[in-house]
């Protein structure tokens, strides 16, 4: 199976003007910082809750707080990921001779 990072990372920033670039930016990062805030809490949780007796309500809310965090974005990235595959099915259909989906296309683009 092919590795879906060089899919979600492949953008033109240099079409982009300088204000659209940095809320890019922060957006990432954000989201960056809540994915594996997730995937920290989610080892820790699974591991520190059966096996020790110092995993205490305060460490649980804790790590509750960063699953919680990462639960705002890992949505929207994952509606991304269905909206990208829904525009490549419609351009693979587009090549693949279905013209009155094409030509929609084209007519909103003008």
């Amino acid at each position: 199976m092919a590795d879906i990072y060089n899919q979600l990372t492949h953008r033109d920033f240099q079409q982009m003007d300088t204000d659209s670039l940095r809320e890019a930016r922060n957006q990432y990062s954000d989201a960056f910082d809540g994915i594996m805030a997730a995937l920290r809490t989610m080892g820790s949780m699974a591991f520190w809750a059966r096996s020790s007796d110092e995993y205490g309500d305060d460490l649980a809310l804790e790590d509750l707080r960063a699953v919680a965090e990462s639960l705002m974005y890992l949505p929207r990235i994952a509606e991304a990921l269905k909206f990208n595959e829904i525009d490549a099915d419609f351009e693979l259909r587009c090549r693949e001779g279905l013209p009155a989906s094409c030509k929609a296309k084209t007519e909103d683009a003008a």
